[in-house]
């Protein structure tokens, strides 16, 4: 016990009171005593009388030789007895003290042990029931919180930077094919015997590789930022149906290629809080995919449902479908059905849509039937309250 320095500076500190204590009642009793004394003698000096006439008198019951004697034998039995209950009363307060002392003690030292742990990455806290002072008490639910809150900090730290590892592994895993075809094909237009005609054609593939690197690059910094949170939706209360329009303006030029018609059906009086330049780059994201799968010819369907509960989006083409064990996948990021009917598809569209839907506290499922259709359900709850 008193290999712990507070204890014993704080035993130390006691014994050197205990003493002075102990010092002031030696004086206190010899004083008593003392006055005690000449008390006695003052007595005889006023009574007139010698010794002998008061002992025969019974005024007196000891002589001053005796009276010498059995004073300082009840000095020292004063003595005894003060500095025994003296001795009792400061041992007793010791060790109550020290009880005291040590709550605030063991609670510093579980702090420090727990911190220690913490530092070494164990963040489980200990059960501070046992501490039921007010101020320690509210100490230890303080640090309870700093422990979690640094935690949750160390969590989301070691999350974002997987992520980010992630990310700058897939950005090195789709970039390696278009990379490989710019540089055989630079290589190739080095050659002076290949054609004009050739050198154009192979530009023209340049060119596409370019801007599928862009698309995928610029995607890629906005699932980012996304996933991230550095996204600041600015959402307003507005008409859903230009929302829509913009989507599909987007998309004009892949559907009339394939001469596909895109019907939208939504009330023009619908007001719905969004960010509309996000939510229509999620719905382009979805109506491409659409565009995609639908065969020429074939229609799309936007329509629109809304509930004093809820605003579905329902987007529907009429192609080839998706697998059941694909629909689970298909918002994950690069992930590309085996049924891929186009070859150079990334597989991010979909998850950005999803990551930009959820940000503005939405949801996105899909449906399907394979061989028949593919249903894209976005759908925002109603969380306004009426005061």
């Amino acid at each position: 016990m008193f290999r712990n320095k507070e204890v014993r500076d704080y035993t130390i500190k006691y014994v050197l009171v205990l003493i002075l204590c102990g010092v002031a009642l030696f004086f206190i009793i010899e004083s008593y005593v003392n006055h005690i004394d000449e008390i006695y003698h003052q007595e005889i000096i006023n009574s007139g009388q010698d010794y002998d006439t008061l002992l025969e008198t019974g005024k007196i019951s000891y002589s001053p030789a005796e009276y010498s004697s059995q004073i300082n034998e009840h000095k020292r039995t004063l003595f005894v007895i003060a500095y025994g209950i003296f001795t009792v009363l400061g041992v007793t307060i010791y060790l109550f003290g020290l009880k005291l002392y040590k709550v605030p003690m063991d609670a510093i030292a579980t702090i420090r042990r727990n911190s220690e742990d913490a530092l070494e990455g164990d963040y489980n806290t200990p059960d501070f029931s046992s501490f039921t002072e007010g101020d320690i008490s509210q100490f230890y639910f303080t640090y309870t919180k700093m422990v979690t809150a640094i935690k949750q900090s160390r969590d989301k730290e070691l999350k974002e930077k997987e992520f980010l590892q992630d990310l700058i592994a897939d950005i090195s895993h789709q970039l390696k094919t278009p990379l490989a075809t710019l540089t055989i094909y630079q290589d190739l237009l080095c050659n002076p015997n290949v054609s004009d005609e050739k050198k154009q054609e192979m530009l023209n593939v340049m060119g596409g590789q370019l801007s599928r690197m862009e698309w995928l690059i610029l995607s890629l910094l906005k699932l980012a930022r996304l996933e991230s949170g550095a996204i600041e939706f600015i959402m307003k209360k507005e008409q859903l149906l230009p929302t829509i329009q913009l989507a599909v303006q987007n998309i004009s030029m892949l559907s009339e290629a394939k001469n596909q018609t895109v019907n939208v059906s939504c009330d023009e009086a619908l007001l719905l809080n969004h960010d509309r330049d996000w939510l229509a780059e999620a719905l382009t994201n979805i109506l491409k995919n659409a565009t995609e799968y639908a065969p020429k010819g074939s229609s799309i369907d936007v329509t629109v449902e809304s509930t004093s509960v809820m605003t579905m989006i329902h987007i529907k083409d009429y192609g080839m479908g998706i697998q059941p064990e694909a629909q689970s996948k298909i918002f994950k990021r690069f992930f590309r059905a085996k049924s891929e009917v186009n070859e150079n598809s990334i597989g991010i569209g979909l998850s950005l849509s999803k990551g930009i839907v959820e940000g503005q506290g939405g949801d996105i499922t899909v449906s399907s039937q394979v061989g028949k259709w593919s249903c894209f359900t976005v759908s925002f709850y109603h969380l306004e309250t009426k005061g």
